[in-house]
């Protein structure tokens, strides 16, 4: 009986002194700082101050052959969606097909699809990306 009388003691020493009741989180912060996603200085530069999450802009959508040489081109509308570092994930607000070009498995993009932009080829307005697409059209030898 002893026995069972000082273990029981014992216990409700432990827990007197084990749950004082302190506040033992105080010391600790438990705070949530996000990170926000730059674009590397060379994309930056590339496309300009404008770009920023969830904006409208322009690209150019371009078909290539086997070889890589563009066959066709089409201006298309897109929305940012989100930087990471050297690239941007676009979110494409058309669907356009472009004619079929032998050694081409894909002729064109849907409404809704998704890609991650690595060139940096987008543009605030339709006439700039109209002016690159007809540049780089140019430069095609048919």
């Amino acid at each position: 009986m002893k026995q069972l009388l000082s273990l029981l003691t014992f216990a409700v020493l432990m827990l007197l002194f084990s749950c004082s009741g302190k506040n033992k989180d105080a010391g600790v912060d438990y705070g949530y700082v996000e990170k926000v996603p730059e674009l590397s200085a060379e994309l930056q530069e590339r496309i300009g101050s404008w770009a920023e999450e969830g904006a409208a802009c322009y690209g150019i959508l371009a078909l290539l052959d086997g070889e890589g040489e563009v066959q066709e081109g089409a201006v298309i509308k897109a929305k940012l969606i989100r930087f990471r570092g050297d690239s941007i994930k676009m979110k494409s607000l058309v669907d356009l097909k472009l004619r079929e070009v032998e050694g081409c498995d894909k002729m064109g993009i849907s409404r809704g699809e998704t890609w991650w932009e690595t060139e940096g080829d987008i543009y605030l307005t339709e006439e700039e990306a109209a002016v690159q697409l007809a540049a780089a059209m140019d430069k095609v030898k048919f």
